[in-house]
């Protein structure tokens, strides 16, 4: 039981500020400021052996934090220390400079000024004034979403202590080191303060634990410091992460990093670096965008894009989806591009198939097919358009009062929501910007992390003026008789049936396959594909010379987009994501 004395803020000298930055996650979050000092605050009943000192919220600051509690869903108490007085040695070794910090309950505050001496047990965050050396730190704990509102806050320690400032301020748990002042903040359980590692078993007492119609999870945003990666891909550093054991893998050097939780298989656990050379100057989990919660009123499907990185796709659990048939993604490196993941194969072809019919298929192109038409024939088991290709696609369909499907419509509702086509007040469509590429989860793991590749390659294509010019200076100077093979085998290969008079979408595809897996297995990718029966057959003398080549055409070509894209984004051939399991 803690020994405690209670001070109240004082009417007159309490101030609700105006809204402003707050310091825990140092992002974009705003907090309601209470104006307190060690030396303003009125000290009440305070008893001698009383190693806390408690403080309890007005009515009117009671208002204000459910006002804010209400407004945002989560909150967190965070308070700025600091102790005038160095802590020796001999001082910490008898454990003078420990500190407790918790939160009280309306329990906790008696009705007169007679008070207890001793408070309930509470969960508190334990850290330590020897480790600052007189210099500020700010600690946080995170309100429970369950449980009634805290009606002020305490602070056990034998030493001598300055509270600084007190703030209420979204809901976040992690460190952040960004600021002047180091920030330390925890769940509703507490914890100890270890400064090695992150503790987010919390987690669910502040947010949601699941995605879904209703819900979000939060997302992790975090910063390495330390050396900076090299240049050579080859030696490049791959930071590395460990969130209760699974790993992920960082290539990528931006300013901030964000990871849904709803991507990871135990993200409420602890996190630990596995870096030596770069430490985590910030991890924080906050809450997620709420614009993601926007559904079709009618059927409650997913109309805006959570934006990650697409190796994170690969591996996300359908039980972390915030519909049924699909979860809808946006590429964080390069706006505007849309990733789907579908169900299954069946509700990818209810979207999509007739679009590939209509966009790419030798035979089939710029007609709209009826459902009738296309029963028996297979389209594609990953998709990408760009945003011509599904205006032109939408708006014949307007022109010609051509009878869409369900799912079809909801695609024009998505892409119209994220600007990709703009629908006319006449009815008519024009595109916008960006693209769409898909994949769906029938496909084993192995072919999904293929498929995103390939697709995703598209994306890039669809969206860069440079990369399409460095693609066309490839296409036109490589060995002209390895091309012959693999615009034949575009034709021939039954699940393709590519438009080969089609020059951008040629040049689409021919970077495409170069890129979509690593350069070590190019060579014996494209021998396997020229020793089969249909090459073979409709083929023959152009998949004879890439065997008795070895496929050195498409492996020179495919070595200089390697070396572009990796100079450009620091992507690799078989890699265009910058996170990985």
């Amino acid at each position: 039981m803690l020994k405690w004395s209670v001070c109240i803020f004082c009417s007159a000298l309490v101030v609700i500020l105006p809204l402003t930055a707050a310091v825990c996650n140092g992002f974009i979050k705003k907090s309601v400021v209470f104006s307190v000092s060690d030396i303003n605050v009125s000290k009440i009943a305070e008893k001698k052996c009383s190693s806390s000192r408690c403080y309890v919220f007005s009515d009117q600051q009671k208002k204000a934090v459910a006002s804010f509690f209400d407004k945002n869903g989560d909150a967190a108490l965070l308070v700025q220390l600091k102790s005038p007085k160095k802590i020796t040695p001999e001082m910490a070794s008898a454990r003078y400079g420990e500190l407790s910090f918790g939160l009280l309950t309306d329990d906790d505050i008696p009705l007169s000024k007679s008070f207890a001496e001793s408070l309930p047990s509470h969960p508190v965050v334990k850290d330590s004034f020897s480790s600052y050396d007189r210099a500020p730190f700010a600690l946080a704990i995170c309100f429970d979403k369950d449980k009634p509102l805290p009606a002020g806050f305490f602070v056990s320690t034998r030493a001598k202590c300055v509270i600084e400032s007190v703030q209420v301020i979204r809901g976040c748990i992690g460190h952040n080191f960004s600021g002047d002042v180091p920030v330390y903040a925890f769940g509703p359980n507490g914890g100890v303060n270890d400064k090695r590692q992150d503790d987010f078993s919390g987690a669910s007492m502040v947010f949601s634990s699941v995605n879904s119609n209703n819900g979000l999870m939060p997302v992790f945003q975090l910063k390495f410091s330390g050396e900076e990666a090299s240049e050579d891909s080859d030696t490049a550093e791959v930071k590395k992460i460990a969130f209760g054991g699974e790993v992920i893998s960082i290539r990528d050097d931006s300013s901030m990093i964000e990871i849904p939780s709803a991507a990871l298989k135990n993200p409420f656990s602890v996190l630990t670096s596995l870096n030596q050379q770069s430490a985590l100057q910030t991890v924080m989990l906050v809450s997620s965008d709420p614009s993601l919660l926007k559904f079709s009123s009618e059927s409650k499907n997913v109309l805006s894009p959570i934006k990650c990185d697409p190796g994170l796709i690969i591996g996300w659990s359908r039980n972390n989806w915030r519909g049924n048939d699909y979860e809808l993604f946006e590429w964080d490196r390069f706006p505007g591009v849309l990733i789907f993941d579908f169900s299954t194969y069946a509700v990818q072809d209810d979207f999509l198939k007739r679009m590939a019919f209509f966009v790419e298929k030798k035979g089939y192109k710029g007609t709209l097919w009826s459902d009738e038409d296309l029963a028996e024939i297979h389209a594609y088991n990953a998709h990408d358009y760009r945003a011509e290709s599904l205006a032109e696609f939408f708006d014949r369909a307007e022109k010609e009062n051509f009878p869409l499907n369900s799912r079809e419509r909801l695609l024009k509702r998505i892409l119209a929501e994220n600007g990709i086509i703009v629908v006319n007040q006449d009815g008519s469509v024009v595109a916008g910007r960006g693209a769409i590429i898909s994949i769906s989860q029938e496909s084993p793991v192995y072919l999904r992390s293929t498929f995103i590749a390939h697709e995703g390659w598209h994306g890039i294509f669809f969206s860069d003026d440079d990369f399409r010019n460095a693609v066309s200076s490839i296409y036109y100077t490589m060995d002209q008789k390895s091309l012959a093979y693999l615009r034949k085998y575009f034709q021939v290969t039954p699940s393709l049936n590519y438009d080969v008079d089609d020059d951008y979408l040629m040049k689409n595809e021919f970077m495409a396959y170069m890129l979509q897996r690593p350069l070590r297995s190019i060579c014996k990718y494209y021998v396997d594909a020229a020793l089969r029966n249909y090459s073979q057959i409709y083929a023959k003398n152009e998949a004879d010379y890439i065997i008795q080549t070895n496929a050195q055409g498409f492996e020179s070509a495919a070595i200089l987009l390697d070396q572009y894209v990796y100079d450009r984004w620091k992507l690799n051939a078989g890699r265009v994501w910058m996170l990985s399991r």
